[in-house]
């Protein structure tokens, strides 16, 4: 007999790995049917759970407040595309933006189902997911050792390049949030005396910092040793003023490059960056200069301040003209290099205000977890690292990795636990 939550459980298991396929098909082969086969195992889920619900002929609200937030976030995500394409810009299209839209939208409806069909063991999640991006990089690593593959959407050479993820930082940044579960894990492995899985989840992890070097994203892999360093202690969840540092870490960071510039010529960072440079460090490789354009529009220019530009609304400002002839690339090809600023002035006041609103919520609903020593309350330094990174890196925007694995927290967030099982 089919036991639906473990068939459930194992599409879930599958879906990062898909994902990920997708990504490359998108990248190297066709962007629509890449996008299509990353939602593929989402989509199947949720009609999955519908039929289900239409089976059993039951259907009841399970979800808090924050659901209908991530609800309104997603119709101005979607609202960005439509924007864009009213105004005929050469890198978007009609099917590219519904594509697009379904990254947005399906993955968080079918973490959703996912969670109902494991409301009797909440924590199970925790697990589940570990495994699944676990997976992903596993695959990642077959696709780039074994079969020659490499990023075809961002790829420096001599530096590791993971093909079936949308970015070769996104790497970077995914093994990060492994990594930040795995300290939780061999913390636990140690109070129950468990030397056998202490050692091997310890390989992993030694394995994963190398992977990190070798990808060697800077700014990931600070945020990484900052939030690890606080999680390793202790005290990440207890660190007042977190999350205002992770919201205003763009302005922090433009005021403190040179400061950073002095930590990272110490001898032991030096070596784990690799490359110190005093304008590559205080510029963080020109991301500076984007940075500042942006918030100059904020400040002084604010054109459609309120509901934003539309996808890739810095385009339509200009604001990335100097910056490209500079990089000595195409005007259509830049971005923000930051999931934040590119929200604020794609989607506007509004769009940027929801993002703030859902990340707080999440944010504080896996602190509380912590608190209570809950399993998934492991999830709050993964939390905390996304609400960092996404400052000054693309990983969360709207369909990108960090986004689909932001939409599993605000899910898990947003299900009404305590409601009585079915």
């Amino acid at each position: 007999m089919l036991d639906k939550r473990e068939f459930i459980n194992f599409l879930y298991t599958a879906s990062f790995p898909m994902y990920g396929i997708g990504a490359y098909i998108s990248a190297n082969i066709n962007s629509p049917a890449g996008q299509v086969v990353s939602i593929g195992v989402h989509v199947f889920i949720l009609l999955f759970y519908l039929i289900d619900i239409l089976y059993k002929k039951q259907f009841e609200i399970r979800v808090n407040s924050l659901f209908f937030w991530m609800v309104a976030f997603q119709v101005s995500c979607v609202g960005a595309f439509f924007i864009a394409l009213s105004k005929n810009p050469p890198f978007i299209n009609e099917v590219v933006s519904y594509t697009r839209s379904g990254i947005i939208l399906f993955p968080f409806y079918a973490f959703i189902a996912v969670c109902l069909y494991n409301e009797k063991d909440p924590e199970k999640l925790v697990k589940l997911t570990f495994n699944s991006l676990s997976i992903m990089l596993l695959l990642n690593l077959l696709g780039y050792y074994v079969f020659g593959l490499t990023n075809g959407t961002h790829n420096i050479e001599g530096r590791l390049s993971l093909p079936f993820i949308d970015g070769m930082y996104s790497g970077a940044c995914m093994i990060a949030i492994l990594n930040l579960m795995l300290l939780y894990y061999m913390r636990n492995a140690i109070a129950e005396g468990d030397g056998f899985r202490f050692t091997y989840l310890l390989a992993y992890f030694c394995l994963n910092l190398l992977l990190l070097f070798f990808i060697n994203s800077r700014l990931a892999n600070l945020i990484f040793l900052f939030v690890f360093a606080l999680a390793i202690l202790n005290i990440v969840h207890k660190f007042k003023g977190l999350f205002l540092i992770g919201v205003f870490f763009v302005p922090l960071l433009l005021n403190l490059g040179y400061v950073l510039y002095l930590i990272l010529t110490l001898p032991v960072f030096k070596v784990i960056m690799q490359r110190v440079d005093l304008k590559d460090v205080t510029t963080f490789n020109g991301r500076a200069y984007a940075w500042q354009s942006a918030l100059d529009w904020l400040l002084h220019d604010q054109t459609n301040l309120v509901f934003g530009n539309g996808h890739n609304g810095h385009y339509f400002l200009h604001l990335m003209t100097n910056i490209a002839k500079l990089w000595g690339v195409k005007e259509t090809d830049t971005h923000l290099h930051s999931t934040m600023l590119s929200i604020l002035v794609d989607q506007g006041i509004v769009g940027a205000t929801l993002l703030i609103i859902i990340a707080y919520l999440t944010y504080r609903y896996f602190q509380k977890k912590m608190n209570l020593g809950k399993k998934q309350g492991i999830l709050f330094s993964v939390m905390a690292f996304i609400l960092i990174v996404m400052q000054v890196d693309m990983f969360v925007y709207r369909e990108c990795t960090g986004a689909v694995i932001f939409a599993v927290l605000v899910a898990i967030a947003s299900v009404n636990w305590k409601s009585a099982p079915r």
